[in-house]
């Protein structure tokens, strides 16, 4: 059974690096302080997991989605988000046992990604995010809110084999 992923369509690509266009989603999310993408990984994964996994009022059980993503706020926290299935809307989601967890519809939207293996140490993710950012400057895109960590495989997947991306919003 495959893992279900937001929808898009590539504009562009060119080696590792894509300009897609995403079709409106819904995330599941939580903000947490930490002092790296991998701390506030964890700490967010259980309040989001919990949920999923029924720690909701009606106890259901919603299934995983794929990627696990994670941004720095305004503030200096991180909000780390699980994709919700798209067999759900706004108002057929349970509500959360935990108060932490939040939802939001994201509208259509047009992302540049670049994709890579391996871990996400912050002098990779800094490093790839660079990259990504200095192609869009050269393609004259507009960037719009944070750098999104999006990484797609459970940690025990060795890292040579873990799809990772870092996803930046632009105005089309």
């Amino acid at each position: 059974m495959a893992i279900e992923t937001p929808q898009y369509t590539v504009l562009n690509k060119a080696g590792k690096f894509e300009l897609r266009k995403y079709a409106a989603f819904i995330t599941s999310n939580v903000e947490v302080s930490a002092d790296s993408h991998a701390a506030a990984g964890s700490s967010g994964f259980s309040y989001l997991a919990g949920y999923i996994f029924g720690g909701n009022q009606a106890s259901q059980k919603i299934a995983m989605t794929a990627p696990v993503m994670s941004e720095q706020t305004k503030n200096g926290n991180f909000r780390v988000s699980f994709v919700i299935p798209s067999k759900y809307s706004i108002k057929n989601l349970p509500t959360p046992n935990q108060k932490a967890v939040t939802f939001d519809e994201i509208n259509e939207m047009n992302v540049a990604s670049l994709t890579f293996s391996g871990y996400t140490s912050e002098d990779k993710i800094t490093k790839k995010t660079d990259e990504l950012q200095k192609w869009m400057d050269e393609k004259n895109l507009k960037q719009i809110g944070s750098p999104i960590i999006a990484r797609y495989d459970p940690p025990w997947k060795p890292g040579f084999l873990r799809k990772n991306e870092i996803l930046i919003a632009y105005k089309a």
